[in-house]
């Protein structure tokens, strides 16, 4: 098993030499490559975050909004003071109306 590593490695050093440094060119471009990707996708996400927080902002303050006209009471025109009859209070003789 050792053997096979060695081997391994010892292609891949022989390899590395014959190309002449094209493998470090091919390296540098895959890396820069992935910097540009990273960046990207960083600025995205930040992009994202911020939009998710100021909608987050706005939903909560349309929430509030939305809570505090629930809690006041309706306006009473007089009209509804007098007390209604529930069916329970009705005798049972009689038909309801």
């Amino acid at each position: 098993m050792v053997d096979l590593r060695n081997s391994r490695a010892q292609a891949r050093l022989e390899k590395a030499a014959r190309e002449d440094g094209s493998a470090w060119v091919h390296y540098e471009a895959e890396a820069e490559a992935v910097r540009k990707k990273t960046a990207r996708l960083r600025a995205l996400r930040i992009a994202k975050e911020a939009a998710d927080k100021s909608a987050a902002v706005e939903k909560s303050a349309v929430a509030k909004k939305s809570a505090t006209r629930k809690a006041r009471p309706a306006k009473s025109t007089g009209d509804s003071l007098a007390p209604t009859a529930s069916p329970a209070d009705q005798p049972k003789g009689r038909p309801r109306d």
